[in-house]
C-alpha cells in the first residue's frame, strides 16, 4: 500500500499548473514506477492523467520513502512525436542509395591508371663539404682574480 503525503502544493499561474512537493511512502513495496506514481496524483487531486506530469522522484537509501516533485496542468500537454525520427532514413542507407545510382564508368575516368609505371628517380649526389685549414686553437685567457 502506497500512502501519500503533500509536502508543498503552490498555485502557478503563469504557466497554468499546480506544483506538487510528495512524500510515498511503500512500506515492503519497491520504488514505484513513474507512470503509477502519475496515476496515483490524478487519483489523488482528481485530475486528468493526461494533464499529470511527474518531473523527478529520489528514494531515499534503506528507507521506503521516496519525494516526487509532480506538476498538473490546467491546459493538455502537447506531446512530441518520438515515432517521426524513427521513421526518418538513416543517413548510411541514403548515402549507400546514392553510390549505386550513379553510373561506375565515371568513376573509372576519375582514377589515374594503376599500371602506368613512374620514372625512377636517380639519387642526388651531396656535395662535399669543403674541408678548411686547420688553424691552432688560441689558448683562453684565465681570469685571476
Amino acid at each position: 500500500m502506497i500512502n501519500l503525503k503533500v509536502l508543498e502544493e503552490k498555485e502557478n499561474p503563469i504557466l497554468k499548473r499546480k506544483d506538487l512537493l510528495l512524500m510515498l511512502e511503500h512500506k515492503g513495496e519497491a520504488t514505484p514506477k513513474k507512470q503509477d506514481i502519475e496515476k496515483l496524483i490524478a487519483d489523488k487531486f482528481k485530475g486528468d492523467l493526461k494533464k499529470t506530469e511527474a518531473v523527478w522522484m529520489l528514494s531515499e537509501k534503506g528507507i521506503a520513502k521516496t519525494k516526487v516533485k509532480a506538476f498538473i496542468w490546467k491546459e493538455k500537454i502537447v506531446e512530441k512525436p518520438k515515432e517521426e525520427k524513427k521513421k526518418e532514413e538513416k543517413p548510411a542507407e541514403v548515402s549507400a542509395e546514392k553510390k549505386e545510382e550513379q553510373p561506375k564508368e565515371e568513376k573509372k575516368t576519375e582514377e589515374a591508371p594503376k599500371n602506368q609505371e613512374k620514372p625512377k628517380e636517380q639519387p642526388k649526389e651531396e656535395p662535399k663539404p669543403e674541408e678548411k685549414p686547420n688553424k691552432p686553437e688560441q689558448p683562453k685567457e684565465e681570469v685571476s682574480k
